[in-house]
């Protein structure tokens, strides 16, 4: 099967400046992108419902930060956007879960009742919500249907939370998606954990992961984290993780049995 693969807007965020949205939505129609993830610091967010008529791409969701002081910015943007239905929300406002964070959601989740929302929680290293057991806590202390999970393969691996199989068990009845990366644990990194690489580069082997998931039935959006710190070349960036998710994509249809491994013999 043919996955639908999207990519997270922050790889057009360079340290030389911010590529614009036509540009952008040319690049990922052009390697072949279906769609993709928005921050909600862009300035194009009004342009959203605009994307899909004009170059064809979904808008599969709007990654936002909450942080303490940023209550009315993240209400406005659930009040306000258009053209979108899930929120990657990553919250921060202390050094664990905190009673601010459970209170932000208490305001969320009746928004996103009456405009037809979903708030996908974004486990984030370094910040308070930094782990899948976190965010099932959430989802099971809220108990909402509109609470989902996005699992994100680079933000477990950086964590070094382990346990893959257990892990995705854990997140199975609130995953709505995931994100993927190339990467290798480095204090050179980003937060001097781990560096976000095109997916043809790092030390994490994502035709695991892929591999994972299909045994579970996962049939979700699937999106690729980029940064700025991935350097050179964004449309060569964007190639090249696009080959390599098509190559484990079809190496996993013909041999879905490469991808469950024994133990480590050291």
């Amino acid at each position: 099967m043919k996955r639908s693969l999207h990519h997270m807007d922050f790889i057009f965020q360079t340290v030389m400046g911010t590529y614009p949205l036509a540009a952008q939505c040319e690049m990922l129609l052009e390697n072949g992108y279906q769609g993709l993830t928005m921050s909600a610091w862009s300035k194009d967010l009004k342009s959203i419902p605009l994307i899909k008529p004009k170059w064809g791409l979904d808008v599969g969701a709007i990654y936002l930060i909450y942080r303490q002081g940023l209550e009315s910015f993240v209400t406005h943007i659930f009040e306000s956007i258009e053209g979108c239905t899930t929120i990657e929300l990553a919250l921060h406002s202390g050094e664990k879960v905190t009673d601010l964070d459970r209170r932000m959601l208490e305001r969320l989740l009746p928004i996103c009742e009456r405009r037809g929302l979903d708030i996908a929680l974004y486990p984030h290293a370094r910040y308070g919500m930094q782990t899948t057991s976190e965010a099932v806590a959430l989802c099971e202390e809220f108990n909402h249907p509109r609470l989902n999970i996005v699992f994100n393969g680079y933000h477990w691996y950086a964590n070094q939370e382990n346990e893959l199989e257990q892990r995705l068990d854990a997140v199975w009845p609130w995953l709505k998606q995931v994100n993927i990366a190339g990467t290798r644990r480095s204090p050179l990194g980003w937060g001097g954990l781990a560096t976000i690489e095109p997916l043809d580069e790092g030390e994490m082997d994502n035709f695991v992961l892929l591999g994972a998931l299909d045994r579970r039935g996962f049939d979700g959006r699937i999106g690729v984290l980029g940064w700025e710190s991935m350097g050179g070349d964004v449309y060569g960036n964007l190639r090249r993780s696009m080959t390599a998710f098509r190559s484990m994509e079809q190496r996993l249809a013909a041999h879905p049995q490469w991808a469950v491994l024994n133990e480590l013999p050291y």
